[in-house]
């Protein structure tokens, strides 16, 4: 079966409805977003332009523009952007631009220092997500942060929701698993996944392998730092320890650590979080 294009006039509606909620965090969504920050401290050296593509409501491309950086942040949700640009209303260095992760024409090569793409801005363009890392890396003048959709979380959701609303392993499941597509026109079983989902719509999605990716950002040029789960102890770890670890600072920060060990040292290319986008890669341009 044929893999349908994304329908980017749809997702924009989507993304609209989940603006309201897009920083409350869930479980582990917490811990993926910290462990994020942290990656961003590390490459901050003689950074002075940034690019946050699908930068939602603002999560990082704010307090980067109150810490002296000139960002760019540009999202596909004018809904998101309303939201972002009410929070920014006093802070300077900022500029909000609405657009798609897969079409960045409008930016010259190479007129960033830093380009952010984390989240649904690479996943959920579906058909086009390959493209969008095309177009960050091309946008690149030093380093990109990605995060996507890591195939062997989806995977995972996919048989666990299959399993749950079909009482089977439908073809979702296996395309899931055997090349990281979904697409909610794509099969039979799509609608009944997608319901009590946002608008019973989970759009266009494409999950990929820490080899895949790697594969994708060393052709367009970048020299790839790291390229693997993110997250993946927490994702492995129950709900109330979460609870507990989000109360207390200096436990988080600990907590924070071991992630960090276990992502490097003991499941490098691990599925990631259960929740955010589980899969990272930090590439630096190479020529």
């Amino acid at each position: 079966m044929s893999w349908p294009e994304t329908d980017f006039n749809r997702e924009r509606q989507w993304w609209d409805a989940k603006a309201p909620k897009e920083e409350t965090s869930f479980a582990d969504e917490a811990i993926n977003r910290a462990l994020r920050w942290r990656e961003i401290e590390r490459h901050l050296e003689n950074v002075h332009t940034i690019l946050d593509v699908g930068g939602a409501t603002g999560a990082f491309s704010i307090p980067l523009a109150k810490r002296g950086y000139r960002v760019t942040h540009a999202d596909l949700s004018p809904e998101m952007l309303a939201i972002a640009r009410n929070k920014a209303r006093d802070v300077p260095g900022i500029e909000f631009l609405e657009g798609n992760a897969s079409d960045l024409a409008r930016f010259a090569d190479r007129s960033f220092d830093l380009v952010l793409n984390m989240d649904g801005a690479i996943s959920f363009s579906g058909s086009k997500a390959i493209t969008a890392i095309r177009e960050t890396c091309r946008v690149t003048r030093m380093t990109a942060i990605l995060t996507v959709s890591h195939r062997a979380q989806m995977t995972a959701a996919w048989v666990n929701g299959s399993l749950a609303k079909t009482g089977d392993l439908g073809p979702a499941a296996h395309a899931m698993a055997d090349r990281g597509e979904w697409h909610q026109d794509q099969f039979p079983d799509s609608k009944v996944l997608t319901e009590g989902m946002t608008q019973n719509y989970l759009g266009a999605l494409k999950a990929f392998l820490p080899d895949e990716l790697k594969g994708i950002l060393n052709a367009e040029g970048m020299h790839v730092l790291r390229c693997g789960g993110l997250g993946s102890l927490a994702g492995l770890c129950d709900a109330e320890a979460l609870t507990r670890v989000l109360k207390d600072e200096a436990l988080l920060q600990s907590f924070l650590d071991i992630c960090e060990r276990f992502d490097r040292d003991i499941l490098p290319c691990g599925p990631g979080t259960r929740l955010r986008a589980g899969l990272i890669a930090v590439a630096r341009r190479d020529r």
